[in-house]
């Protein structure tokens, strides 16, 4: 058995830190408790996953995630405007904040931010915030479980 079908549906723990390509570093979870990743499950980005297959227990690598191995590319369907008396708090928004969406194929909630406003309508994004973006993440692989 290879090492690949090994590791499937064990538990990697693993600190790291990252974010877009050129930004400021948002996701950094290098100090404290590792987080637990069931490997092969898609909890985090393909790049992310591939490099969890590689990497030996108290190896640290850095990688560059293409947006197809991260967070995908933006989709259009995913930017829709709508009415401010529909969105909880309409009148009140404004460029940059963040609302919870429900998913219409799931109901499951999503983060949207807003991105364009008129006096009538919101434009909202359900874009993930990465979408599109190449990624740089330092990845260490503490034990696998």
């Amino acid at each position: 058995m290879d090492k690949r079908q090994e590791r499937i549906g064990k538990t990697a723990h693993i600190r790291y830190r990252g974010g877009a390509k050129g930004e400021d570093v948002l996701d950094d979870h290098s100090q404290g408790e590792p987080l637990a990743v069931i490997i092969g499950e898609g909890s985090v980005p393909k790049g992310i996953e591939n490099l969890l297959y590689e990497l030996e227990v108290g190896e640290r690598r850095e990688v560059e995630i293409a947006p197809e191995q991260g967070y995908g590319l933006p989709r259009t369907d995913g930017i829709q405007w709508y009415p401010r008396t529909l969105v909880y708090r309409g009148q009140e928004l404004k460029v940059g904040d963040t609302l919870a969406c429900a998913n219409p194929q799931d109901n499951s909630v999503l983060p949207g931010r807003i991105v364009a406003t008129t006096q009538d309508l919101v434009q909202v994004d359900v874009n993930h915030p990465y979408a599109g973006k190449t990624l740089v993440y330092w990845v260490e692989l503490v034990k696998i479980t």
